[in-house]
């Protein structure tokens, strides 16, 4: 099977960018003579691609698009959509480089029954009532400065942070910020080994959706990715997930995966070149626009509210998006690991440092 994919948001680890809050990937198997009959109702004249943004932006564009996200060729078989929230990405590493190393020296599994899982949502939802007058935005900033210039002054300014944020943070409210305070004085330990692709989300969301699609598809895949700069760099990390050793799955529960990606050939191509790759960069720019609107983050119109009636939200499969649900569940079974333990040990085994996208 060929998969295209192509995305929206892509703002690599600049994780709190308050104009693209979201990063949506978006990938079809859709082959190029059915790619033509979406698309092509949707150029104008002397147009070669058709974009999102653009189509969405008049009301011809509009009801061109509702026609699009219609056509009973889209369906989770044929096309599939991933959305991050960059801002809850972010804390999951919060959560799993500081809170979870200290956690697990006291003999504790914080992944097991997605105990981490509902810890995010709990800082996700809670963080700045934790951290009340806008101390929790602050610890957020020095924490993504510091995975950014992994320098003595940023270590020292999230220190300095988190430490006063600790001190004025209510009483009540004591008991589980200390559970991130209780790391003081060592990020510099717990980011340093980790390289920089680490905390973009952009990679994740490639490896989640393969995985989608190897839960319903046998055999090995042909992929060929929107020519993306960012994406491009972790090229290296990409095939190193391709490297063909024993398979294993790792993950408990529901949380599971597969390694190595049954990936046969990965290539970068040019959308005008390959109209599938126009399917993806609608799915994908909806997703992240819809998403938005839909949860009252922007302005919802009339044209919003119809397409929650096409099959756009079906598309919409999974992702890393903020929950209230915060109850344990998917315990670990014996000689399961987590997803994070084992995709680590899997990147060890292949030779993969990281090195090679400095």
């Amino acid at each position: 099977m060929h998969l295209f994919r192509d995305e929206s948001g892509n703002t690599g680890v600049d994780l709190l960018n308050a104009d693209q809050p979201l990063f949506a990937l978006a990938s079809t198997n859709l082959d190029s003579e059915r790619a033509a009959v979406l698309v092509r109702p949707l150029l104008r004249q002397k147009q070669v691609e058709a974009k999102y943004t653009k189509l969405r932006g008049s009301g011809d564009g509009q009801a061109a698009l509702l026609q699009f996200f219609s056509s009973p060729e889209l369906s989770p078989a044929t096309a599939k959509a991933l959305v991050a929230d960059k801002r809850y990405y972010l804390i999951t590493h919060l959560v799993d480089k500081l809170i979870e190393p200290t956690v697990h020296e006291s003999g504790l599994d914080l992944y097991d029954g997605d105990g981490a899982v509902g810890l995010v949502n709990v800082w996700y939802y809670a963080g700045q009532i934790i951290f009340p007058e806008g101390a929790w935005e602050k610890v957020l900033r020095a924490f993504l400065r510091a995975i950014r210039e992994r320098s003595t002054v940023a270590y020292a300014d999230f220190d300095q942070t988190l430490r006063t944020s600790f001190r004025a943070a209510p009483l009540k409210n004591r008991d589980i910020a200390a559970g991130l305070a209780i790391s003081l004085g060592r990020i510099r330990e717990f980011v340093e080994p980790f390289p920089l692709h680490m905390f973009d989300p952009a990679p994740d969301l490639f490896t989640m959706m393969i995985n989608k699609w190897m839960v319903s598809v046998t055999g090995f895949f042909d992929v060929t990715h929107d020519q993306s700069k960012p994406l491009r760099r972790h090229e290296p990390f990409l095939r190193a997930l391709m490297t063909p050793v024993v398979t294993r799955t790792i993950g408990y529960g529901e949380r599971q995966a597969e390694l190595p990606l049954r990936i046969r050939e990965l290539d970068f191509g040019d959308s005008v070149s390959h109209l599938p790759l126009q399917v993806a960069d609608l799915i994908a720019g909806a997703a992240v626009d819809c998403l938005l609107a839909w949860s009252g983050k922007r302005l919802s119109t009339d044209f919003h509210e119809a397409v929650r009636a096409t099959r756009l939200p079906d598309l919409v499969v999974d992702g890393m998006l903020p929950s209230t649900d915060v109850s344990r569940k998917n315990e670990r079974g014996i000689g399961q690991s987590s997803l994070v333990d084992g995709a680590a040990q899997f990147l060890k085994e292949v030779g993969f440092t990281g090195r090679e996208e400095s």
